[in-house]
């Protein structure tokens, strides 16, 4: 095993193995009936899905702060890793889309997951940075309208990459990252 592949399995068994984030492993990243899914050369072995919500809601705290569903970190084909954050939202109107809570659940989930509670094991330089809000919506036909192209413009912060909130129908693939 090279140098590269050595580190980014070190990383992800570190993950399973942390004595917090290996309680909130997931084999998928879905709720509601809304999921995402992996290229078809993407190894099992090769990826790993926390569920960020899960861990917050189990901190029990008198209000609880908006986080997304998933933060998916996977092993880049040529070294490295790719993260994707991904929120999946089954609403059947625009009055389910709230876009300041939305905000609010990728900045909790960058500033505070990643880059506070975690940030010794999370905060890295990614190859690849992807977020993604996911729902049975079809947003570019239907009555989002303005709050749609808000959605698209919100900017996030990383790692001094700024990053831009990506909508999708189900089922999107997360594709291999090198």
């Amino acid at each position: 095993m090279n140098g590269l592949n050595y580190l980014n399995q070190k990383m992800i068994n570190r993950i399973k193995s942390h004595p917090v984030l290996k309680n909130f492993i997931e084999e998928t990243c879905c709720e509601n009936g809304i999921c995402v899914t992996f290229d078809d050369d993407t190894s099992k072995d090769d990826y790993l899905i926390l569920k960020v919500d899960k861990y917050y809601a189990s901190l029990k705290l008198e209000k609880t702060p908006p986080s997304v569903d998933c933060v998916i970190i996977r092993k880049c084909k040529n070294g490295g890793y790719g993260l994707t954050i991904v929120e999946l939202k089954n609403i059947s109107t625009s009055r389910g889309f709230d876009l300041d809570n939305l905000k609010d659940k990728f900045e909790t989930t960058i500033s505070d997951f990643i880059g506070n509670k975690f940030r010794s094991l999370l905060y890295v330089d990614y190859k690849d940075v992807k977020l993604f809000f996911v729902t049975v919506k079809n947003l570019y036909k239907q009555d989002l309208g303005l709050k749609y192209e808000t959605l698209i413009n919100i900017r996030f912060s990383y790692n001094k990459r700024k990053l831009l909130i990506q909508p999708y129908m189900p089922t999107p693939t997360i594709k291999s990252c090198y």
